[in-house]
């Protein structure tokens, strides 16, 4: 059965990599921004059904995987940096604080429509961070196509004090929700 994943993220491809999805990557074509003003679970979980069924009409067979994330912070959604000045202001707002990041999954059958949807969340602490700290990590350009500005798995590791949740909505794919879609609607691991 093929498999398409509605994202660019090379993060999600090395997720379902890690866990056995052969797929292929299909980029879907969806204004993002359009959704910012909707409460950020119904807004992650629209996006999800927005880029599944973009993907669906451009493939036709096959199970489409589509995800959002987004960083919650004192009721504020902090999408990706439009700047490197933005990003260093999104570190500043989170630095030292507990915010929330919710990661929404659709996984839908191209053929006939059928899918799962659902969202995962986890509360994220960050150490409290030095300006300099701050800049010389956006500086490593890690921040820039990132949600909050920051990437887990990756230099930033160093700042995060703790997590209470699924560690995988915080990467960007929530991997056991997902398998269970994809087991749901057909796919054999």
């Amino acid at each position: 059965m093929d498999v398409w994943l509605a994202s660019s993220s090379p993060r999600r491809t090395q997720l379902l990599t890690q866990i056995g999805v052969d797929h292929r990557v299909v980029k879907p074509e969806i204004d993002e921004l359009q959704f910012e003003h909707l409460d950020p679970i119904v807004m992650v979980r629209t996006l999800c059904v927005c880029k599944a069924k973009a993907v669906c009409e451009r493939v036709s067979t096959g199970l489409v995987i589509a995800a959002d994330t987004t960083v919650v912070y004192d009721n504020a959604i902090f999408s990706k940096p439009r700047s490197t000045e933005h990003a260093i202001d999104m570190l500043s707002c989170l630095s030292g604080k507990r915010h929330k990041v919710i990661t929404g999954v659709a996984v839908m059958d191209a053929t006939d429509g059928r899918y799962r949807l659902g969202h995962s969340m986890a509360h994220v602490w960050f150490l409290k961070m030095t300006t300099a700290e701050k800049e010389a990590y956006v500086a490593t350009a890690e921040p820039m196509d990132k949600a909050g500005s920051y990437s887990i798995q990756g230099y930033f590791a160093r700042f995060v004090e703790r997590i209470d949740g699924d560690f995988y909505a915080v990467v960007g794919l929530p991997l056991a929700m997902t398998s269970r879609f994809l087991a749901d609607l057909g796919y054999q691991f």
